[in-house]
């Protein structure tokens, strides 16, 4: 297809103002082949649519071991805030929002909190989960604060909250819960999915070395889960919905604050759902495992970015279409950390070779450390899952883990609907498959490169991928056995 006749396409395709058509061309033009081929699969996608260190129970207030909590009423909360004032950037594209979903299950809650914002480090995120524990009371198990990963806000790149924002932020976050969870009130829920695909794999490998490029072949999640609550009357209390891209489409475009993708698929959703009277309530976005995918395109710019979350929107309301309700049940959590092996660090005189040369080289005087020491390095991995009832399960990782894990905890969940979450309660490395740990020193960014550039500077090992995995099956099969 010619360059105007696909510009045109996309620009019909997203339903966007006449003649954007040739703003869209001009953003494209730049695109090489793999670009070009990337954005085909995009568009075709939505026509297509149309062992373990220790297990931990969250059991608790005299509760047997291997019981499961009675089920009451469920009750759902939901509410919203306005957070743009942690910019660090004087521009603003479109606000930053908080949000919240608290729900009550007999003597139980648990909250969902969402944020328009890069990252939240582990130290500032056991800061937002004591302030919301200490608002509302709620278990800090359960309660899920979740950075959207948007790279045009503090938590990415180097960029910061000043200390007033991360103080006003905590308490902001904290009355943000307070509100939704005082304002629960009778409700069902109902789950659902549908395809989409708003990105593309961004691990091309090339001449034996990976490349940050867009490959078609490469491992997608290409669906959007959603979890939605009513109340009594039929009318929506809150939709939280998941999908797995990096939010990097407005990145480097514009040096402005805002949500990507994330902003705009919630923009449209009302604007879609406002004819047939259903706007009403909260929408959350949860980011799924997006380690190797980046929203297409990247630095595309507004209006590019404005598509794509008409494209997610799109496949929102298409999953809103066929929910079906589930049954109801108590709602209780486990946890597990993993003790992962990292990579053998350098030998003791390659590393006394680099230092010789570079003395305050901080990553050698590390592995210098680690060679000496004899032992064998490894990295604790935490890992967290929430059911609700014996239909739902909302597993999360710090980590940002690649699309595979999510396909992988698909095939294997022993739930009906199971959410995966990343970037909850903190940030953690990049976790790669098997096969890209191989590669060693030619995998790329998120195997080689992000690791070895920070602590704990050298990349988890191989048998990771097989660790996790037995991980998952474990934890999300005594959360559902009710060990």
């Amino acid at each position: 297809m010619p360059l105007h006749r696909f510009a045109r396409h996309l620009t019909a395709r997203y339903r966007l103002p006449a003649g954007e058509w040739k703003d869209v061309m001009k953003s494209i033009r730049s695109f090489n082949a793999c670009h070009y081929i990337a954005a085909a699969v995009l568009v075709a996608g939505y026509f297509w649519a149309s062992v373990p260190v220790g297990l931990e129970s969250s059991a608790a207030g005299g509760e047997a071991a291997g019981s499961k909590p009675r089920a009451g009423q469920l009750k759902c909360g939901a509410a919203e805030t306005v957070i743009t004032r942690v910019k660090d950037r004087p521009e603003v594209y479109a606000d930053l929002y908080a949000r919240a979903m608290v729900l009550e299950q007999g003597p139980r809650r648990m909250a969902i909190v969402t944020a328009d914002m890069g990252t939240f480090s582990y130290a500032y995120s056991d800061v937002l989960v004591d302030a919301i524990h200490k608002a509302t009371g709620i278990e800090k198990q359960y309660i899920l604060t979740c950075a959207s990963q948007t790279h045009n806000a503090p938590g990415v790149d180097g960029r910061q909250m000043s200390a007033t924002s991360k103080t006003w932020l905590a308490g902001e976050m904290a009355r943000l819960v307070k509100r939704a969870s005082e304002n629960v009130r009778p409700a069902t829920l109902r789950v659902s999915r549908a395809p989409a695909q708003i990105g593309y794999n961004r691990r091309l490998l090339r001449n034996g070395q990976v490349h940050m490029a867009p490959n078609p072949e490469g491992a997608v999640v290409p669906w959007v889960d959603v979890l939605s609550a009513y109340d009594e009357e039929g009318k929506r209390i809150g939709t939280m919905f998941s999908h797995a891209a990096h939010p990097v489409i407005v990145h480097g475009s514009v040096d402005a604050t805002g949500p990507d993708f994330p902003g705009y698929a919630i923009e449209h959703l009302r604007k879609l759902l406002a004819p047939k009277g259903e706007a009403d309530g909260i929408f959350m976005f949860t980011q799924a495992c997006c380690g190797n995918i980046n929203g297409y395109p990247l630095r595309g710019g507004i209006a590019a970015c404005d598509a794509a979350g008409l494209s997610l929107a799109h496949s929102v309301t298409e999953a809103l279409d066929k929910e079906h309700e589930i049954s109801p049940g108590a709602v209780r959590s486990r946890s597990m950390t993993l003790s992962l092996p990292l990579q053998d660090p350098p030998s003791l005189k390659e590393c006394q070779e680099v230092l010789a040369r570079e003395p305050d080289n901080v990553r050698y005087q590390e592995l210098l450390r680690m060679a000496q020491s004899g032992k064998p390095p490894e990295l604790l991995f935490p890992m967290h899952a929430i059911a609700i009832g014996d239909d739902v399960c909302i597993l999360t990782f710090k980590g940002e883990m690649f699309a595979e894990y999510q396909l992988f905890a698909e095939k294997v969940s022993p739930f009906k609907h199971t959410f995966v979450l990343i970037h909850v309660n903190g940030i953690g490395p990049y976790v790669a498959t098997e096969k890209a740990y191989a590669l060693g020193n030619r995998g790329g960014y998120e195997a080689w490169g992000f690791m070895t550039s920070r602590p704990p500077y050298m990349p988890f090992h191989r048998d990771s991928e097989k660790m996790i995995h037995d991980g998952i099956v474990q934890l999300l099969g005594a959360l559902k056995r009710g060990e």
